[in-house]
């Protein structure tokens, strides 16, 4: 069984009905939906049920549900690039300097990685380059010095 979110057209369907005097369970009959999601719908929006609100609220609500990423802080973002792309360090290199500095946002080396394959930290000229391959070298190229 698969669940389905509410759309603004039931939202208005439950205003009408629920402004109708209709229950909980005719309600629920009439928009093929079961009478616990009418019911928890109604209790999370109950002061004058307005299915604008309704819908923003949920809207707030499912934004905040979901992990931030950590890369859209702006300070972070620029720390970390500084590092990598000024100073050319590892992702390693840039976690552990953070831990030691009891930066305020942990963050994994495997996060930086990520944003590094992803393009993140690629500068105009990388995106032009076909055969560079952007900050992605700058990793292969670090880690053979270091084997050296």
């Amino acid at each position: 069984m698969s669940y389905t979110h509410l759309t603004i057209l039931e939202r208005e369907k439950i205003y009408l009905l629920s402004s109708q005097n209709c229950s909980l369970r005719k309600i629920a009959a009439n928009l093929g939906r079961n009478v616990s999601t009418i019911s928890r719908e109604l209790k999370r929006n109950h002061k004058d049920y307005s299915p604008s609100k309704a819908q923003s609220a949920y809207k707030k609500r499912r934004k905040k549900s979901r992990p931030h990423k950590k890369l859209e802080n702006p300070f972070l973002f620029i720390t970390v690039i500084c590092l990598f792309l000024g100073r050319h360090w590892l992702p390693e290199q840039i976690v552990g300097r953070l831990k030691l500095e009891n930066y305020p946002i942990n963050i994994s080396y495997k996060t930086i990685y990520r944003a590094i394959y992803a393009g993140m930290f690629d500068t105009p000229e990388h995106k032009r380059s076909t055969e560079n391959r952007g900050a992605i070298r700058k990793t292969k190229l670090r880690h053979v010095t270091n084997l050296a």
